[in-house]
């Protein structure tokens, strides 16, 4: 594998630009005790899933690595910056046939605490909570692949320490 100038496992460089495509960052926010702490979404017109609840994050901008975009994101969403994000996974969705652009998804696990989150200052979104993932699958509007990652990480003790089938 090799690297693109956004820093991803794989380099996406040349389908992002064939199918128009865009590199997202997604924040894990996660407490010592297995909680994520989500957004809900604005509900306007125009963006994806509008009033659901999701990671925080965005999309990754030019000259700018998935590692600064994740720094970025968290002072602009949150007025906070997070000292250690490490990458966790990335999900890459194409979607032709639904008209919609290649995506791709760097997620970061952040570690926070309880006080990190009552000094978060809320910049974007209609607000943020603390779920736990049983809690956060019981909701109705959740963005899906925002909740994958979630998901994988919740579970990554399980499900990436097993032995694989060859």
């Amino acid at each position: 594998m090799t690297a693109s100038p956004h820093h991803t496992a794989i380099d996406w460089s040349g389908q992002l630009d064939q199918h128009k495509g865009r590199i997202d960052v997604v924040a894990i926010l996660v407490t010592p005790d297995g909680r994520y702490l989500m957004q809900q979404r604005d509900d306007i017109p125009g963006i994806f899933f509008p009033g659901y609840w999701g990671g925080f994050g965005g999309g990754v901008e030019a000259g700018e690595t998935a590692e600064q975009a994740v720094i970025r994101e968290m002072q602009e969403e949150l007025g906070f910056t997070p000292k250690n994000p490490k990458r966790f996974t990335e999900l890459a969705m194409p979607m032709g046939d639904l008209k919609v652009p290649l995506m791709v998804k760097v997620f970061f696990e952040i570690e926070v605490s309880e006080t990190d989150i009552e000094t978060m200052v809320q910049g974007e979104g209609a607000g943020k909570k603390l779920f736990t993932m049983e809690s956060l699958l019981q909701e109705p509007k959740i963005v899906p692949w925002d909740v994958w990652g979630m998901m994988l990480h919740s579970r990554k003790e399980t499900v990436l320490r097993r032995k694989m089938a060859p």
